[in-house]
């Protein structure tokens, strides 16, 4: 996590990954899974709008994270940015239909069509868990609603 002082050389690779546009400064360098910008700094993998943010010169109270206000992953802009918390964040997410659940997460392993066949079927959870190759928790969760519960079944 960044704490305020980088020597030169991570600023000037920082600097030489953004695309400053007329509005967002978009971040060409490695991105994660989720599509979020990320740079090593001091054998640690930092989010790039966090650098931004305090390189900008604030500061990221505890307990908060870094919010893209104009929704773009991959802004760098530190005046498209704002603090708040995790819950505020994954508010943003649903909202604006960019949180990483279902299939749009990385490490799904279900499509929709198989999970709403999960939903449906009175196979047990070890039969259903190695058809579908995934643990019996997963075919647990899923049936109790603790996972997927925005689908039906078929």
């Amino acid at each position: 996590m960044p704490t305020g002082h980088y020597d030169r050389k991570p600023i000037e690779r920082f600097w030489s990954k953004v695309n400053k546009t007329d509005t967002c400064w978009l971040w060409t360098g490695c991105c994660d899974a989720f599509g979020h910008g990320v740079i090593g700094i001091n054998c640690k993998q930092s989010f790039v709008h966090r650098v931004s943010w305090v390189l900008a010169g604030n500061i990221i109270p505890d307990g908060h994270v870094v919010r893209h206000k104009c929704r773009s992953k991959n802004c760098v802009n530190p005046e498209h940015l704002e603090t708040g918390t995790q819950a505020e964040n994954a508010a943003d997410m649903i909202r604006d239909g960019t949180s990483a659940k279902g299939v749009k997460n990385p490490s799904c392993k279900l499509t929709e069509e198989q999970v709403r066949q999960i939903k449906a079927s009175t196979e047990s959870g070890a039969f259903l868990a190695k058809k579908f190759g995934v643990s019996q928790p997963t075919i647990c969760n899923i049936r109790a609603g603790k996972r997927w519960s925005w689908l039906t079944a078929v």
